[in-house]
């Protein structure tokens, strides 16, 4: 028969065994969540790494990253559970999915190229063009070469346009044919393409409708086109549509992939890189000023070139809100004479 004392001893060992077995849980579940935190934070770091060697190089990868990983993206910043993340200076546009392509993508000026990331998951996008035509079609070339071609990637982004039969789009090609094959095939044979009658069927199927058009309806997604590169985008909201002025394709890629927050953080971004190229190129120029022989053929096209980038940095201030359509069209002029100065300083050897 046990003693009091023999009790006493069985409890004290079963209360000192709950006690320990609870502090190498606790210690078990807190090692977990450190091993957690750890691994979040490599994956987050590999993906900074990875988007900067895309940007670096231009070619394209595959990047395994849970939907659930990220808790907020409000660019430059990703927020995890364990971290959060910059992904400055690099330019970078992150849709969440379990898989993403990290692809490179450009705005060129001639004498500089504005070079975005775009991480995204497999994206279906269908342009709707009822009043199609050759600008029109332009515009589309444009706003896909804005978006990433995916063919070295397992992750896809899909391009299609329109419906013939109002009820599937035609539908099914990557960037690269599609704006160097399948648009200059349309225009070819002048087809037509009716509106998608079961727009909200495409959507809900996580295709992204691009209507482009003169006069807005009831489309969710409306690029109106305009003159020298700049136009407007109207997104729908509850109380109508919002508006925005675009300056060049990718702030329409960026209001497509993320609305207002994308594209408020890519204008800033281009508007602050455009200031520092143009310093720069200024200052190289006045370098190659300095040799007696390109002085003594180039002096007045340089000078001329360098007016441009004066005026260009002097109208960046002015259209940093985005909503000035007067100030943004002579932005845009100034950006188009830099171009067209540059081409005829390189046909001259100048440049």
């Amino acid at each position: 028969m046990l003693s009091v004392f023999d009790i006493f001893k069985i409890i004290l060992g079963i209360i000192i065994s709950v006690f320990i077995i609870f502090v190498v849980m606790k210690f078990v579940g807190s090692y977990m969540e450190i091993g957690e935190s750890g691994r979040q934070v490599s994956l987050m770091v590999n993906f900074k790494k990875t988007v900067e060697n895309v940007y670096t190089t231009g070619i394209s990868t595959d990047f395994e990253l849970k939907e659930s990983e990220i808790l907020d993206y409000r660019p430059p910043l990703i927020e995890t559970e364990s971290t959060v993340i910059d992904t400055s200076p690099t330019p970078t546009l992150l849709l969440p999915g379990k898989k993403l392509s990290v692809g490179r993508v450009d705005y060129e000026i001639g004498w500089w190229k504005f070079y975005v990331i775009e991480a995204l998951p497999d994206t279906k996008i269908i342009f709707v063009v009822p009043e199609a035509d050759e600008t029109t079609w332009a515009l589309v070339g444009n706003i896909t070469k804005a978006l990433p071609s995916t063919e070295n990637t397992e992750t896809k982004v899909w391009f299609g346009v329109g419906c013939t039969n109002k009820t599937a789009p035609n539908f099914g090609w990557e960037g690269k044919k599609f704006t160097d094959s399948i648009i200059p095939g349309i225009i070819s044979i002048k087809k037509e393409f009716e509106l998608c009658e079961n727009a909200a069927y495409w959507k809900e199927k996580d295709y992204k409708l691009v209507t482009i058009t003169q006069t807005p309806g009831e489309e969710d997604f409306v690029v109106k086109p305009g003159d020298n590169g700049i136009g407007h985008v109207y997104i729908k909201t509850d109380d109508g549509y919002s508006d925005y002025i675009y300056r060049n394709n990718i702030d329409i890629a960026a209001l497509l992939l993320g609305g207002q927050i994308f594209y408020r953080y890519m204008s800033g971004k281009f508007l602050s890189e455009l200031d520092v190229a143009a310093s720069v190129a200024q200052k190289e120029y006045g370098l190659l000023m300095t040799n007696t022989e390109i002085a003594r053929r180039c002096s007045k096209d340089v000078s001329d070139f360098l007016a441009i980038l004066d005026a260009i940095r002097e109208t960046i201030p002015k259209v940093k809100d985005g909503q000035n359509e007067e100030l943004i069209a002579e932005f845009a002029g100034y950006l188009g004479d830099s171009r067209a100065k540059f081409r005829q300083l390189e046909s001259e050897g100048c440049a």
